[in-house]
């Protein structure tokens, strides 16, 4: 079995592609490989099942390393791959139902797999919501109907419901999933590059031909003030006010480092460097997926992410519960909620995601330019010079801006 000393010596040490094995199945049951492959933007590390049926080599990704980690890529090998090949199943990604027409249900399920396979930070809660919330649109639609028959007006129908109750952001949030799904479905039929393309039997989107309600979403403007965020650092203590230590490590990160919540949610412990205050965030665990991302981290916020490395090693730092690999922004969320409802609390009512605001607003305050400010937090990069020429280590700067940032920490949080 492969181990993480070894894994990251070849990552490390990587000039051309390499695949690792880490063990066999048993006779007929493939083996579970790791390719590692160099480009310009980094070093990739995919884990993958190898097979053969017939003298045909067939495979079937899993999910990116340190994404997923070792054991977790042998449970979903020994789980999801072994018992199909044995039984003479082909356990290729999710594909339409062979001499039938695919269900909405057998739908939304094959999307899901395919963002999960794919290592998309949104497939919980696009699993959620097509198929699993009280209000999914599985059941509204009719998870048992051929998906070719869901026409715009079913879509606009279920979609109606959420308007009528005044869930206008609702509304649009299951109009986007479902619309992803189905565009996902219509585009596999006409995949030219792949021989094998699937054909869910659908001959157009209909959620795309339903208006989108642009006023749903209102943009926020609510930003923490330097008292706020006294006050909230130190109300957020693991342990203290309902914050549990991942609650309290949750906040404490967004505000020091103002970052997305959904990237300090799936932190890994293999991705901090401590010593070196940095977090080293893998291209495929980034929003717009181009190039690997680097965040100073300020002192403050060492200690919490030292207990939770010491607490959860160098796998997900984030742990969700009832069979999630990993927290969600409810979580914290509702950690939030409680602490504002708690007797004596003033504090006006915010979002988790407004500390991402926060951040760009108070730095902005204390000197540090546009530019650097949007580099920290991705903002910047997504021209066609920087994406494809630029190619400088900025991390000297981004050290200096996060040390004015943390000097000013320390004068709010005494």
């Amino acid at each position: 079995m492969l181990t993480d000393t070894e894994i990251k010596k070849a990552i490390r040490e990587a000039t051309a592609e390499r695949v690792l094995n880490d063990q066999a199945g048993g006779r007929g049951a493939g083996s579970l490989r790791l390719r590692i492959r160099p480009s310009d933007e980094g070093v990739t590390a995919t884990w993958f099942a190898f097979w053969k049926t017939g003298g045909v080599r067939s495979t079937r990704t899993l999910g990116r390393y340190p994404g997923m980690t070792a054991a977790q890529a042998r449970a979903a090998y020994h789980n999801e791959i072994v018992p199909q090949l044995l039984a003479g199943k082909n356990p290729a990604a999710p594909k339409a139902p062979c001499g039938r027409r695919a269900t909405v249900g057998e739908l939304f399920r094959a999307y899901v797999a395919d963002l999960k396979t794919k290592g998309r930070a949104s497939w919980p809660e696009v699993e959620r919501a097509l198929l699993h919330a009280k209000d999914n649109a599985a059941d509204a639609l009719g998870r048992n109907r051929l998906a070719g028959e869901i026409e715009a007006a079913d879509v606009a129908g279920y979609l109606a419901k959420f308007y009528r109750r005044g869930s206008r952001s609702a509304a649009d949030h299951q109009r986007a999933y479902v619309s992803a799904a189905f565009g996902w479905a219509v585009k596999a039929a006409n995949d030219y590059t792949v021989d094998d393309r699937q054909d869910w039997g659908m001959k157009f989107n209909p959620a795309a031909l339903v208006r989108r309600d642009y006023e749903a979403v209102q943009a926020r403007d609510r930003n923490l003030s330097a008292d706020e965020l006294r006050v909230l650092w130190h109300a957020a203590a693991p342990g203290e006010n309902g914050f549990t230590l991942e609650t309290a490590a949750a906040i404490r990160l967004l505000i020091g480092t103002g970052q997305r919540v959904q990237e300090v949610l799936r932190l890994d412990g293999a991705e901090l460097d401590l010593a070196a205050a940095l977090w080293r965030m893998p291209r495929e665990k980034t929003k717009l997926r181009l190039r690997p991302h680097v965040v100073p981290l300020p002192r403050q916020v060492l200690p919490v992410l030292a207990d939770l490395a010491a607490a959860h090693g160098t796998g997900p730092l984030f742990p969700g519960r009832a069979g999630r690999e990993r927290m969600d922004h409810r979580s914290v969320k509702q950690a939030i909620d409680r602490w504002l409802a708690l007797p004596g609390v003033t504090a006006a009512q915010f979002q988790t995601r407004d500390l991402r605001r926060t951040w760009k607003s108070r730095t902005g305050e204390i000197g540090i330019g546009r530019d650097m400010r949007d580099l920290i937090q991705q903002h910047a990069g997504q021209d066609a010079g920087t994406v494809h020429y630029d190619r400088a280590d900025y991390l000297p700067q981004m050290r200096a801006a996060m040390a004015k940032w943390e000097a000013w920490l320390d004068g709010v949080l005494a």
